[in-house]
């Protein structure tokens, strides 16, 4: 089956700073030396597809708080957003 459906996705920022404090991915130390966190992406909206990058603590203000402007998706979107994914993928 092949799929004909464009898939548009609106990213909110790029992955070199966090949309909800505004600062660069932390840098951990390791034994390997220096090591970027990558920053998560946080769906703001499912139908249709938004997503915004921002830190993993950040990520847990965003729905602790709840910070609404983060937040644009209605009860249920994101289970039905997964479920038509993982349907998508056993139909591939």
């Amino acid at each position: 089956m092949i799929d004909t459906q464009i898939k548009m996705i609106k990213y909110w920022g790029n992955s070199d700073r966090c949309m909800v404090c505004f600062k660069e991915p932390e840098v951990e130390q390791t034994w390997k030396g220096e090591t970027k966190v990558e920053l998560v992406k946080h769906h703001m909206s499912y139908f249709p597809e938004e997503i915004a990058y921002v830190h993993y603590d950040c990520h847990k203000k965003i729905h602790d708080t709840p910070l609404h402007t983060f937040i644009q998706y209605k009860e249920g979107d994101a289970r039905k957003f997964y479920d038509m994914k993982k349907d998508k993928e056993n139909d591939s």
